[in-house]
C-alpha cells in the first residue's frame, strides 16, 4: 500500500506534466490569436479607402498564410 507523501508525489507529476502540456497550447493559441488580429487589422485599414492596392493585398496574402499554416 502506498503512503500518502507516494500518492502526492505522483499526483504532482501529474500535475506538472498538465500544466506544461496546457501552457504550450495556451501559447500557441495567443500566438495564432496575434496573427488573426494582423490579418484583420491589415484587412481594415486596405477596405477603408475603398481601394486595395498590390501592395496591400500581398500583405493580407502573406498574413493569412501565416494564420493558416500557424501550430
Amino acid at each position: 500500500m502506498m503512503d500518502y507523501s507516494t500518492i502526492a508525489t505522483v499526483a504532482t507529476l501529474a500535475l506538472s506534466v498538465v500544466s506544461s502540456v496546457a501552457g504550450l497550447k495556451y501559447q500557441q493559441g495567443k500566438s495564432k490569436l496575434a496573427k488573426i488580429s494582423d490579418l484583420l487589422g491589415d484587412v481594415v485599414k486596405a477596405v477603408q479607402d475603398d481601394n486595395v492596392s498590390e501592395e496591400e493585398c500581398q500583405k493580407i496574402a502573406a498574413d493569412a498564410k501565416a494564420v493558416l499554416e500557424a501550430p
